[in-house]
């Protein structure tokens, strides 16, 4: 059982932070100053490292926290039963805000250094104060799209690793 919700949390962290890495460069550069967009890098460039960063910072954060064990203490409480919708709506709250707020604030923190590197010295800005500029008008939505896509996917992948309902007998000694 351990070993089907860690690989759960895996995958799922792949596919959300995926998303997010496509979706957020593009959300960067409409909201960016025109000074800002002329030290980005060309948009397929800034995706495609987009993505690779998503992708490997939402496995870190995986790995590191316990973010399954957060969901799974939370639905306790609220007496919700696994493979139901009060069950999917309250665990997938503890992975799309922790998930959402660390990948969003270190994918934005390495895009931004990258795009500081490129100002002349005498025209930048704080490193802090223009990556806060820039991550902070997206957490909200960083943290809305990763819970609706937590909530959409998180049936598909327990399904599809046969991590629907209680536990069998067999499964809860995994």
């Amino acid at each position: 059982m351990q070993k089907k919700e860690k690989a759960m949390g895996l995958i799922m962290a792949i596919i959300v932070s995926a998303i997010m890495g496509l979706i957020f460069p593009i959300v960067a550069r409409k909201i960016a100053s025109p000074e800002a967009l002329a030290s980005m890098p060309p948009v397929a460039i800034m995706l495609i490292s987009s993505v690779i960063e998503s992708v490997i910072v939402g496995i870190i954060v995986a790995i590191v926290i316990p973010i399954g064990k957060m969901g799974r203490a939370m639905t306790i409480r609220a007496n919700a039963r696994p493979g139901s919708l009060k069950f999917n709506l309250i665990n997938s709250i503890p992975f799309a805000v922790i998930n959402a707020i660390l990948v969003s604030a270190i994918v934005s923190f390495i895009s931004v250094a990258q795009s500081y590197a490129h100002i002349p010295a005498g025209e930048k800005p704080p490193l802090p104060i223009m990556w806060f500029g820039s991550w902070l008008p997206t957490l909200p939505l960083s943290i809305i799209v990763s819970y609706i896509f937590a909530v959409i996917l998180a049936p598909i992948v327990a399904k599809a690793i046969g991590l629907n309902g209680p536990p069998s007998p067999a499964e809860k000694t995994d």
